[in-house]
């Protein structure tokens, strides 16, 4: 059963158009620390565009504000100097200069909610893009549990990229619905009932004979540097882990 196990990670990672990927040996002796660290420097987004669009527009709408409050003066000049006008010829003249500044304080006050509007978009933006960087959720491959357990970090590397994102979605499910040749073996899992070793090894080759990988599994513990990490009886070991993540 074992052997089957593993023929069913081989094939999820073949159907869905994955790569197996070795992971160097001296990667195993990383410290956990290194990597959180580098996880977490990878998922910092860069925000500096945002943050300078967002300084100019504050820096916008405090001229703006500014020049607002000169027309208003003026505004006020030109009333107190229309009343203080004695003739009709003046009178009209400065009631014109009254006219045209309470015009350009209506347009400088447009220009200053369009600017106090342009701040909290920007704002805005610059907030998303900071939490951008924030995990929603787990995202790591339930595989990872392993490594977090004991088993060497470059197995759970190999392993952990047959589930594409990182997904905690049923393996065989992304198959079935990727990969029209594991249709036998999708109809195999889907009676309910745990099949026997021999028929499900037989399914496994002949979903592996229709992607013309017939001999693939003799090569695949040496092609993915897997027998310079792991002896027999981890192997054994693993995939009894392992078969704890499938259906």
């Amino acid at each position: 059963m074992h052997r089957a196990l593993f023929k069913i990670l081989v094939v999820l990672g073949l159907g869905l158009g994955l790569t197996f990927t070795a992971t160097p040996l001296a990667g195993a002796s990383a410290p956990t620390a290194d990597r959180a660290v580098a996880v977490a420097a990878q998922a910092t987004p860069d925000c500096s565009a945002k943050e300078a669009a967002l300084a100019k527009a504050r820096a916008n709408y405090g001229s703006r504000v500014s020049t607002a409050k000169k027309v208003r003066n003026a505004l006020a000049k030109a009333e107190r100097a229309e009343k203080r006008a004695k003739t009709r010829k003046a009178k009209l003249a400065r009631h014109a200069k009254v006219v045209k500044a309470r015009k350009r304080l209506k347009s400088e006050r447009v220009k200053v909610q369009a600017a106090k509007s342009a701040v909290a978009v920007y704002q805005a933006s610059l907030t998303s893009c900071r939490n951008s960087g924030t995990p929603t959720g787990p995202t790591a491959s339930p595989i990872q549990t392993l490594c977090d357990a004991g088993v060497p970090q470059p197995i759970c590397d190999i392993l952990g990229s047959l589930v594409p994102g990182g997904s905690t979605a049923s393996p065989l499910a992304l198959l079935c619905a990727s990969a029209p040749q594991a249709q036998p073996l999708c109809d195999l899992i889907s009676t309910g009932t745990a099949p026997g070793p021999d028929d499900l090894l037989d399914v496994i080759d002949t979903v592996l004979g229709a992607l013309g990988l017939d001999g693939l599994l003799d090569d695949l513990l040496d092609g993915l540097g897997l027998g310079s990490v792991l002896d027999p009886n981890d192997l054994l070991d693993l995939l009894d882990l392992l078969g704890g993540l499938l259906p």
